[in-house]
């Protein structure tokens, strides 16, 4: 049984995949890339799971082109994760796959798609900032129109 990281980190990557081909190659290639690990025996579900044999199936049909696919893949998985990219086009991109799945699991991390996105500079407006009953000098929604100069 996997742990839930495992499991998000597996979704990511089947979420990155789809999302290179989407705007790498279009919505027509991307269908017919699916329908080509179809008929490989890799179910759209499975794309993440059975990633080598994913690989192994676009190099067979598609030849080398497919390294970029599986490249860009990469880098979004290392953008998702806010890591650093530190890998080359030459590198092993499955050794480079491991090294970060071990680290979000050993470090905890989420991906961006799963964080909360209001966390740390977010702005909250008081109920009083748009309406008119709003204590006198503080009628505005931000503090730029009180800075020293500024004409209201």
């Amino acid at each position: 049984m996997r742990s839930p990281l495992t499991e998000i980190f597996y979704e990511t990557l089947g979420h990155c995949f789809g999302k290179v081909l989407l705007e790498t190659l279009g919505p027509t290639v991307q269908a017919s890339i699916y329908n080509l690990l179809e008929r490989s025996g890799i179910r759209k579900e499975d794309i993440s799971n059975r990633f080598d044999d994913v690989v192994q199936s676009l190099t067979s049909t598609l030849g080398t082109c497919s390294r970029v696919v599986v490249h860009r893949t990469m880098v979004e998985m290392f953008k998702e994760y806010s890591q650093r990219l530190d890998f080359s086009y030459t590198d092993s991109l499955r050794d480079r796959l491991a090294l970060l799945k071990e680290a979000v699991v050993a470090n905890h991390v989420l991906p961006r798609r799963l964080r909360d996105e209001s966390a740390f500079d977010s702005v909250e407006k008081p109920d009083w900032a748009e309406g008119s009953g709003a204590p006198k000098g503080q009628a505005y929604s931000s503090l730029y129109p009180m800075k020293k100069g500024v004409k209201t």
